[in-house]
């Protein structure tokens, strides 16, 4: 599964669709200083519904993956 989606320069979500590869997806537009990503997910990631992608992660565009937005606290 795939994230496809609009980000701003730091890599917040603004607009975003899920393409499964198996049913037609719309293809969010990128305004202008805003960049579009196509972004394989892992699995954990694809368990996620679409609001908590574009809530939970952000885009890295230098790898073109999906990074927490907040880091779980380490004992």
């Amino acid at each position: 599964m795939q994230l496809i989606a609009v980000h701003d320069r730091a890599g917040t979500i603004i607009g975003a669709v899920l393409d499964d590869g198996e049913h037609p997806t719309p293809i969010p537009v990128a305004p202008e200083d805003y960049q579009l990503a196509r972004i394989d997910l892992t699995d954990e990631q694809a368990r996620l519904s679409l609001d908590e992608l574009c809530t939970r992660m952000l885009v890295d565009s230098e790898t073109n993956t999906l990074t927490p937005i907040y880091k779980p606290a380490t004992d």
